[in-house]
């Protein structure tokens, strides 16, 4: 039972053991070599248009290594065979120092007790230890055994009095430069939106910028392309620009009207026709004719950039409902409708032109009583014979008792000595060999028999570059013309304008549009309220042309009539 209870009996006790002979003591240094440099950020973005520069520090410290010892406890268990070993021994020699038996000395038997008190204890002193040290986490350095020498790098956060000097340049031209002594937080940013948004770049190819900074006896040099720093945009050079879901002339993908000044960044260049934008969520496209490629930075991007006129569908402006019928359905009546819109580069397109022929063929139809089959219709004219084939169509089927319409929009050319054209769409032909002339034409019509035959031009000169008209001219340029027409009494000529006057829209900066030029729209009008008489139709016409225009865009526009002005539709 002694036994038993002897290995049960337990302690602890702590120590001290080496952990590191060569520990490497952080709090004892010193500091040998400090030298701080600049980090440069390598790429910008359009969203992020600055640079970067952060400045680190390289510091070299000699360290001191000193010998780590590190506290322990460890648990100890007595040996039952050594604590009854030396309670054995130490009961024999007290029973020889203490018997009778033996005849001792007192000197010898006090060495007999204490040999019996070291033999009991030395039992209870031989302990076993009993599983692993336990760590009470106490360290402490001890004596030194070396020094080491290590190199670090930081990242400065601390306000830092160091000269630097920068500048940025583009060209040849210095659009960023400064010098600080301050450096907040350890870093400098550098924004260069502003300085490039005011250069107005625009084009292809823009290259790339420098960046040099000066820094603790140390150049940084560092070069980025510009469309890292400004984003592509089409601005709307036309006075409006159609805004497609695919990239093709096709009346059924126009989505909206951007007005002329609209921006609209550019995702990429689809071909050498068409820009692929984004407009809203949505990837569209804008024809390359209709805008200039300008770069700006993203942060002046805002939807007031963009003016867009929403597409009113034919039948919702005013002129175009409410239709009268004027006369029953006539049979003996035959109409030519001409209009060029889409121009190749050298002639901006004349926008709502071929509207503007559906608006006559809608009154023609409904209010005039033309039959569809009697009214040809050509757009977009390439060459001159297509407007021929269809005048000799017409002429086959007319009689002297044939009731003439003719309608033609588009630009005219003057050239050298006043001739003048209607001209052509034709991309191929830059020479004007495809444009119409206008005595061509005239003569054609007046071939034509009929009982009354009525021309009708929207035709705009004002774009010619052969001539300019002095406002003497602008009026007997067109004589010749008129009486190779109205050479015979039954024949009328009504121009929107004077050939050197733009026909202009009906449309104002205040958002006031009506799809049309002032010219058809008001000849409509005249219609609309009933008036058939080509001399009430004419005096409608010379009243509000002038006006319309005048209130709209403060210039004159006025339109001219030759020949027979007393023809009723109704007689």
């Amino acid at each position: 039972m002694l036994i038993v209870l002897i290995s049960s009996v337990s302690c602890t006790n702590g120590r001290w053991v080496v952990k590191d002979q060569k520990a490497v003591d952080r709090s004892d240094y010193k500091v040998l070599e400090e030298k701080h440099f600049l980090t440069i950020a390598d790429t910008l973005t359009p969203e992020e248009p600055t640079i970067e520069l952060n400045v680190f520090a390289r510091i070299t410290r000699s360290y001191q290594q000193k010998m780590l010892v590190q506290r322990s406890i460890q648990e100890y268990k007595l040996r039952p065979g050594f604590v009854t070993l030396g309670l054995a021994g130490a009961a024999a020699a007290f029973y020889a120092a203490n018997s009778s038996r033996y005849d001792l000395g007192s000197t010898q038997s006090l060495t007999l007790n204490i040999v019996g008190a070291l033999l009991g204890a030395s039992g209870f002193l031989n302990l076993k230890p009993t599983g692993e040290p336990q760590s009470v986490g106490e360290e402490r350095y001890l004596d030194n055994t070396g020094e080491l020498m290590v190199t670090d790098t930081v990242d400065v956060q601390t306000n830092l009095v160091l000269p630097v000097d920068f500048m940025v340049t583009y060209r040849g031209q210095t659009l960023l430069q400064d010098s600080l002594s301050n450096i907040s937080r350890g870093g400098i940013q550098l924004p260069l939106a502003a300085s490039f948004n005011d250069l107005q770049l625009t084009g292809e190819g823009l290259g790339s910028f420098n960046l040099s900074v000066h820094f603790n006896d140390s150049t940084y040099q560092r070069t980025y392309p510009v469309s890292d720093v400004l984003e592509p945009y089409a601005q709307i050079k036309a006075e409006y620009a159609e805004l497609r879901s695919t990239p093709d002339i096709n009346p059924e993908n126009v989505l909206a009207d951007l007005a002329r000044g609209s921006q609209i960044k550019v995702i990429s260049s689809f071909n050498d026709d068409w820009y692929k934008v984004r407009y809203g969520n949505f990837e569209n496209y804008i024809s390359k004719d209709e805008a200039a490629l300008i770069w700006r930075s993203s942060e002046m991007n805002s939807n007031e950039q963009i003016v867009s006129v929403p597409r009113i569908p034919f039948g919702k402006i005013d002129v175009e409902s409410n239709i009268p019928k004027l006369r029953p359905s006539t049979p003996n009546v035959k109409a030519l409708v001409i209009t060029n819109e889409n121009y190749s580069e050298s002639l901006p397109e004349r926008r709502y032109t071929h509207r503007d022929g559906e608006l006559i063929v809608a009154y023609l139809e409904k209010g005039l009583g033309y039959a569809q089959k009697n009214i040809h219709q050509l757009t977009d004219v390439q060459a001159p014979r297509e407007v021929y084939s269809a005048i000799q169509e017409i002429k086959a089927t007319a009689n002297d008792s044939t009731e003439f319409f003719i309608f033609a929009g588009g630009f005219g050319r003057i050239e050298k000595g006043g001739d003048l054209f209607l001209q052509s769409v034709s991309l191929d032909d830059t020479s004007g060999a495809t444009d119409i002339p206008l005595g061509t034409l005239f003569s054609q019509i007046s071939a034509i028999p009929s009982q009354k035959t009525i021309v009708v031009a929207d035709i705009d000169f004002s774009h010619s570059q052969s001539q300019s008209v002095s406002g003497d001219n602008q009026a007997t340029l067109m004589r010749p013309y008129a009486e190779t027409l109205t050479e015979t009494s039954n024949s009328t000529l009504i121009m929107g304008s004077l050939v050197g006057e733009p026909s202009r829209l009906y449309q104002s900066s205040r958002g006031e549009d009506k799809k049309h030029h002032i010219f058809p729209y008001l000849f409509a009008k005249a219609l609309q309220q009933r008036f058939t008489n080509l001399n009430k139709i004419y005096d409608f016409l010379e009243r509000d042309i002038s006006y319309t225009s005048r209130r709209l865009h403060d210039r004159a526009q006025t339109p001219i009539i030759f020949g027979d002005q007393y023809y009723s539709f109704t007689n």
